[in-house]
């Protein structure tokens, strides 16, 4: 790449794991870059002059089309969303307040006609499109992978990590984020506009959710790989102590019914 090109940020990666969240930290921090509003495709920035950073997590599937267009041209630098899948599979979305968004093989697309419908790639497909990203030999600078956990855990500290290993200028701090406005689509993303406070970490463990980590993981057993390959468990022991402490929960119950009624 020629000294002085300009560059484009890429956001892009698995859906529900903080891309809005973090594409408002860059908003309202990052410095010598022209940023949309709201979500966009990054395609159609590419010929437009200057430094540019877009967020959109299923621009991960065109990343070797956005990569052929940027040579030359730009520099094209690629950030990764990731999140534990298990956080994923059970986030819930302002759009869709009476179902999960996000399944392991389709997910909502809420700009349908006649309301969200689940037409879009699911977590398996986005996955699988992230490590043919990261395989393409198209990032000759490697690339970013943020971890959600990491996000909200110390917003500060993946700032530093931004400055150093991107060379990115900011002139505020990522935690401050939530003082600024932000269109209301993002808002919508976000479920609402707010600090973080870590809270947001490993919810799938309360017991509401019980039935939809063992519905999504039996139905679709590669979601175990693809947990332990990012590095949130070591093996899937997890699971089966999740299957027995539900086994015994429910035994339980059918015995407290039987007692209730005399049996």
């Amino acid at each position: 790449m020629g000294q002085g090109m300009d560059r484009h940020l890429l956001i892009a990666g698995q859906g529900r794991a903080g891309s809005t969240l973090f594409y408002s930290m860059m908003q309202h921090a990052l410095s010598g870059f022209t940023m949309p509003e709201t979500e966009v495709r990054a395609g159609g920035f590419l010929s437009l002059p200057g430094n540019v950073c877009t967020k959109r997590p299923y621009d991960i599937f065109d990343f070797a089309k956005l990569a052929e267009a940027a040579e030359g041209r730009k520099q094209l630098d690629l950030i990764v969303t990731l999140r534990d899948p298990r956080d994923v599979l059970t986030s819930m979305h302002k759009a869709v307040p009476d179902d999960y968004f996000y399944s392991a093989d389709l997910t909502y697309n809420i700009h349908t006609p006649g309301g969200p419908k689940k037409t879009m790639p699911g977590l398996i497909l986005v996955h699988m499109a992230i490590l043919e990203a990261l395989k393409s030999g198209l990032l000759p600078r490697g690339a970013f992978l943020l971890k959600y956990e990491h996000l909200v855990a110390d917003p500060d500290r993946i700032q530093a990590m931004l400055a150093e290993g991107m060379g990115l200028d900011f002139h505020a701090r990522f935690s401050d984020f939530h003082k600024r406005d932000v269109d209301a689509s993002m808002d919508r993303a976000m479920n609402g506009l707010r600090p973080v406070d870590g809270k947001q970490i490993e919810k799938w463990r309360a017991p509401k959710h019980r039935t939809r980590i063992i519905d999504q993981f039996t139905r679709f057993p590669t979601l175990h790989d693809i947990v332990i390959d990012l590095g949130y468990e070591p093996d899937t022991s997890w699971f089966d102590a999740l299957r027995e402490e539900t086994a015994d929960l429910d035994t339980q119950n059918v015995s407290r019914v039987q007692r209730r009624a005399g049996l």
